[in-house]
């Protein structure tokens, strides 16, 4: 857990498109084993900071808090930007809200949020009795929004790493194959495709970890995206990092964890 305006807002896009990725490498360990790791869980109440770095320069600081009650959920995140990059977004940054039910069957959104400094907040409507997913476009209906069909277990770019740690807890765990993963990020649906391919020794400012890697499948002239989650820690994202095709990276790198 995607796209360009100015240099630090293509930062912004690029990594919170990773928010809603994969993870990769080594030896792949069986579904069930998944599961368990997983089942530790992460506490009702997560922060989670993280280094925002493009192509081996610090561009933002990204803090970002989960919060569980009853059935609901609510994931915020917020980003500054730092350094060079600071004085080029003139103290803009972004937020992001993903909010809605938690159930056996996975989390469901009912609304996404994404404000980028001053532009206009994208937001997406989730309609799960009528299958329906709402966007507020310019020149559509403030009650209704601008309609389409809503696949089964879409998710948000901000809700999805947290989608993929309670599928991974819930037998029979992640899947050892493919799997389709529909995906808004406030404007349209996108249909990605994710495997999980191995688990590896991962080192941040944060600690060490031991990490499965999920990787989005790449097409042609696309971004490659791999997340890392920590499987002793609730399956928490320790890195995203995304790949353009030009080459330039942007790697978000866990650097502090906090909460209850």
């Amino acid at each position: 857990m995607h796209l360009r305006h100015t240099r630090i807002s293509t930062g912004r896009r690029a990594a919170l498109a990773a928010a809603g990725a994969g993870l990769l490498l080594a030896a792949v360990r069986t579904a069930p084993a998944h599961a368990a790791e997983a089942a530790n869980g992460a506490p009702a109440r997560l922060v989670l900071t993280y280094s925002l770095i493009r192509n081996g320069m610090e561009i933002a600081r990204v803090e970002e808090t989960s919060e569980r009650s009853g059935g609901g959920y609510r994931i915020t995140s917020e980003a500054r930007a730092v350094g060079v990059a600071a004085l080029l977004a003139r103290g803009q940054g972004w937020q992001r809200e993903s909010r809605g039910n938690v159930s056996a069957a996975g989390l469901r959104p009912e609304q996404f949020t994404d404000q980028r400094g001053a532009n206009q907040v994208q937001r997406a409507r989730f309609d799960w009795a009528a299958g329906q997913i709402r966007f507020d476009r310019p020149g559509t209906d403030a009650a209704e929004g601008d309609a389409e069909a809503l696949p089964p277990g879409t998710t948000d770019r901000l809700s999805f790493p947290y989608a993929l740690a309670h599928r991974a807890a819930q037998p029979p765990g992640l899947p050892s194959g493919e799997w389709d993963a529909p995906m808004t990020d406030g404007r349209r649906i996108s249909r990605y495709r994710f495997t999980v391919a191995g688990r590896e020794t991962i080192s941040t400012p944060a600690g060490a970890f031991e990490a499965i890697r999920v990787s989005r499948l790449r097409e042609k002239d696309d971004n490659a995206t791999d997340v890392w989650l920590a499987a002793a820690r609730g399956m928490i994202p320790v890195r995203i990092l995304v790949t353009e095709p030009n080459g330039t990276t942007f790697d978000q790198v866990l650097v502090q964890i906090g909460g209850q």
